[in-house]
């Protein structure tokens, strides 16, 4: 047994080469035009040694984008073509104003075809009915919407959030991932998570933590899809055990909420919620089947919550590391909102400095930092260069929010900057952070609004600082963050206590 499938293997490996020479020879520039820049390729394997290994690629690509001279990096790996974009400037060209042929999809055999995720729009192609499943979401998240119906619950969930740091202040993290969770919940299905260990935003913890394990030949997978035929025995094949456990994960993220919904339905319990919209418009005779509302659904409960629980825990870290900061913003809401209550949204347009902290929060450590792969449709020329058709493109989110022509000092966190500079394309860490033409978040609307109001009402009632040793002096705290699609910084402890006698007080129901 053992023998037949080495040798299936090892034939397998040698097709892969003879279909690499083939396809080499195949897809020779038809225009004659040079590629963008790229490392110097080796033969078969391309520029197998130049993927970035370890954590924090966007660092790597920077990297290489400043040996090369350039803004853009293109290279070659296994028979695939990947495009590098380090600059506002080309992903604006390329992701904006070519959009009918940079927004498609991968194939992405690990996510997609192994683990199940096929469903989810962040990564569906054209032809797997993106443009039908980003029209429904994004009906339920324009700004109007927003306003009326998801303000409410935000403001609900921020004061559960308070409530919880001033009750055990040690345990900020799970905090903000409970309101977060708590949140996008009752705005998708209706459903109010329990104050402690809910078993849905526990679903997207196993879901997040399920996804942080990279065993060792799972990276090559979506450039050598046949390895996905590896028996789970083979060294290094243990993830079509994890890509299992993946799938069934993914299949409960849809399945449980949404059946939980119908049920509530039907016996006059459910509440106002997208999926309960969806499930009435289905009723009345609209086209939409129940598969189509489980993965938009899905798609929001998977993708929110994580990225407002990252960005504000960013948040935090900045504010106890950055006390100036911190001291500047409670100025602006005392001068503004005083100390009688907690701030709203109708406060926003006349708190310029808590807009510009939060868009610092979105600079300085962006959340997504690679974004999700665009694909091309077609063949390109840009900037006389040639730009095969299928190739993936990374808009790499972090070089461009630390573009040392744009941002000056771009490591420090400097909320001022966004006072200074004039508010266009170019610097607007709002307008970065959440991706580009077609492919840009439906949701952002919501995010921008939650983590504001969350980040302004934990500034009106707590101070965030450095803990201190024995003798008083402050303790630094160093900190990493991780690598995939959401970035979430490692472990860390702050001081978080009320900055004025009487800011409990806030905290009571004023119904």
């Amino acid at each position: 047994m053992y023998l037949a499938a080495f040798c299936s293997i090892f034939g397998g490996i040698l097709l892969f080469c003879a279909l690499r020479v083939w396809r080499l020879r195949k897809s020779r520039n038809p225009c004659g035009l040079p590629y963008p820049p790229r490392p110097k390729p080796k033969f078969l394997v391309g520029n197998l040694g130049d993927i970035p290994r370890g954590n924090n690629e966007w660092l790597e690509y920077m990297r290489m984008s400043e040996e090369l001279g350039a803004d853009i990096v293109y290279y070659q790996v296994l028979g695939k073509n990947i495009l590098v974009l380090n600059s506002f400037q080309a992903a604006n060209d390329l992701l904006d104003k070519r959009s009918a042929v940079f927004s498609d999809r991968p194939r992405l055999p690990l996510l997609k075809e192994l683990k199940g995720w096929d469903w989810n729009l962040l990564v569906m192609s054209y032809h797997e009915g993106f443009a039908t499943h980003r029209r429904l979401v994004q009906q339920s998240f324009q700004p109007s919407v927003v306003t009326k119906d998801h303000h409410p619950v935000m403001q609900r969930e921020v004061l559960v959030l308070l409530r919880n740091l001033l009750e055990q202040p040690i345990d900020f993290v799970p905090h903000l991932k409970r309101m977060a969770g708590a949140i996008i919940m009752m705005v998708t299905y209706g459903y109010e998570v329990a104050p402690k260990d809910d078993k849905f935003v526990r679903l997207a913890e196993e879901i997040r933590d399920l996804g942080s394990k990279t065993p060792s030949l799972s990276a090559l997978v979506d450039f050598m899809p046949a390895l996905k035929y590896l028996p789970t025995w083979f060294p290094g094949a243990s993830f079509h055990r994890l890509a299992r456990h993946s799938t069934k994960l993914s299949t409960m993220m849809r399945e449980a909420p949404f059946q939980m919904v119908k049920e509530r339905l039907a016996n006059g319990t459910a509440q106002p919620s997208l999926v309960s919209s969806l499930l009435d418009r289905a009723v009345s005779g609209e086209d939409i089947d129940d598969a189509l509302i489980k993965n938009c659904g899905g798609v929001v409960y998977s993708a929110g919550a994580d990225t407002t629980a990252s960005a504000l825990t960013n948040a935090m870290l900045a504010l106890m590391r950055y006390p100036d900061v911190q001291e500047r913003a409670h100025r602006e809401l005392d001068q503004v909102i005083g100390r009688d209550r907690l701030p709203a949204f109708e406060d926003r347009s006349k708190l310029p400095y808590i807009g510009a902290l939060l868009k610092e929060v979105l600079r300085w450590k962006v959340v997504t930092p690679l974004g999700v792969p665009h694909c091309t449709t077609q063949d390109e020329v840009y900037r006389g260069t040639f730009i095969p058709e299928r190739t993936i493109v990374i808009a790499n989110l972090h070089a461009m929010l630390h573009d040392k022509t744009i941002y000056e000092d771009p490591d420090r966190f400097e909320p001022e900057r966004h006072l200074l500079q004039e508010d266009d394309s170019a610097s607007d860490s709002f307008r970065m952070s959440f991706g580009f033409g077609r492919r840009i978040c439906p949701g952002r609307y919501f995010a921008e609004d939650s983590i504001w109001l969350a980040l302004a009402s934990i500034l009106q009632v707590f101070q965030i600082s450095k803990l201190v040793d024995a003798t008083g002096r402050p303790i630094d705290t160093h900190v990493t963050w991780t690598s995939g699609l959401v970035s979430n910084a490692s472990p860390f402890t702050c001081n978080i206590t009320t900055r004025f006698p009487g800011a409990e007080s806030l905290l009571v129901d004023v119904d």
